[in-house]
């Protein structure tokens, strides 16, 4: 059985990370104007690389892997080719399937994605919508596509930039709170090296902790809290400086760029 063939246009961190994940289930064809980028992306997993006209010729899904400060320009380009019968999957944050069916025109098959940065170690999560012309098969194409770089998740398109604010940006809250949390144990007098090992496998192994045993946050969290003991002295700072109003806030913030810069 014939591989599909994805061309995917965009070498830079995210399109690598999805054609590392790719790679070894789908045929794929780079396009990349980034000539030293192309090479190395080329001998790394040895696939194609060809210009822009020539890889939407040649494939039947073309992912739309450039920032969104290009996506315009991109556009252009493509009004003038032989568009016919192609899913066109886009992963550009606030360009939505409207902006991109108006673009193309003739009723084109479009997916929206919004994958995160830890796709680029195939433990990402994307928020997958759909356009108004795309159908419930290439709906499983797209999933299928992005489960080989973490794990996929159907929204409704409206919900998008709330995807953005949580997964999207998530990691950044991640790693800021890992920062705050090395700069409080190098204040108890940990040196920085066990610190960040101690941090990094605390949540490691909470995270999988939440993950295996299928019980709350809310749960795990009553019963390392005994009543009266450290972990209930720390959490009473916290709630004492509305830390869960800080983080409602910040994503709530976060959403609301999401839809300032959205393109529709």
């Amino acid at each position: 059985m014939m591989k599909t063939k994805i061309c995917v246009i965009g070498g830079g961190n995210m399109g690598g990370a999805i054609i590392a994940g790719i790679s070894k289930t789908f045929r794929v064809v780079l396009c990349e104007q980034d000539r030293k980028k192309a090479s190395q992306l080329k001998r790394k997993y040895s696939m194609a690389v060809a210009d822009l006209e020539s890889g939407i010729k040649e494939c039947s899904v073309i992912i739309l892997a450039v920032k969104p400060q290009g996506f315009e320009g991109l556009l252009a380009e493509l009004k003038n080719m032989n568009l016919s019968n192609k899913l066109w999957i886009s992963i550009a944050a606030g360009v939505t399937c409207r902006y991109i069916e108006k673009a193309l025109n003739n009723k084109p098959r479009v997916i929206r994605t919004m994958p995160n940065l830890p796709a680029q170690i195939q433990q990402g999560v994307t928020g997958i919508s759909m356009g108004r012309f795309a159908s419930n098969k290439d709906l499983k194409l797209a999933c299928r596509i992005f489960d080989l770089i973490g794990t996929t998740v159907v929204v409704a398109e409206k919900d998008l930039d709330s995807i953005t604010a949580i997964s999207g940006s998530g990691p950044a809250y991640v790693f800021h709170f890992v920062e705050a949390f090395e700069k409080a144990a190098s204040n108890l007098g940990i040196k920085d090296n066990a610190a960040h090992k101690l941090i990094v496998q605390t949540l490691k192994g909470s995270l999988a902790l939440l993950e295996h045993q299928q019980e709350s946050a809310d749960i795990l969290r009553k019963r390392v809290t005994s009543k009266g003991g450290t972990t209930e002295a720390a959490l009473k700072v916290f709630q004492k400086h509305k830390y869960e109003k800080i983080f409602k806030d910040a994503l709530s913030a976060a959403k609301k760029r999401a839809k300032e810069l959205s393109r529709s």
